[in-house]
């Protein structure tokens, strides 16, 4: 699947990925990660849901831990968002219809290139 096309639950998946996050799965149309119990237990640890796709308090660390640089740009009748992560001599770049899909979109991108496996949880 094109990155370009990844959006909700989806993306937010391979963000977790890119991201090396716990355990990360999509169920009942949401992305879930595994947060560890406070004392450390693996057999506490909780569920959570995880949508930095849609999420500024998830999204903006990620935005500022690896600099992804956000633009409006028209595309035609619709505004639509650039987000690009500086990578030596080239740069990744995806749009998004909103600043957090695009930013999002060109994480995954950087690390996974154009396209990713069409499924979640591959095994």
């Amino acid at each position: 699947m094109r990155v370009s096309d990844l959006e909700g639950a989806l993306l937010d998946y391979w963000v977790a990925r890119a991201d090396n996050l716990p355990k990360p799965r999509v169920d009942d149309g949401f992305c879930w990660i595994e947060e560890p119990a406070c004392d450390g237990d693996p057999a506490r640890a909780l569920d959570a849901a995880f949508a930095p796709s849609s999420d500024w308090a998830q999204c903006g660390p990620i935005i500022e831990r690896a600099r992804i640089h956000l633009v409006p740009a028209a595309a035609g009748e619709h505004l639509n968002w650039t987000g690009s992560v500086p990578g030596g001599a080239a740069t990744i770049e995806q749009t998004g219809a909103t600043p957090l899909i695009a930013a999002m979109r060109a994480f995954v991108a950087s690390h996974f290139g154009d396209t990713v496996a069409d499924e979640a949880n591959p095994a």
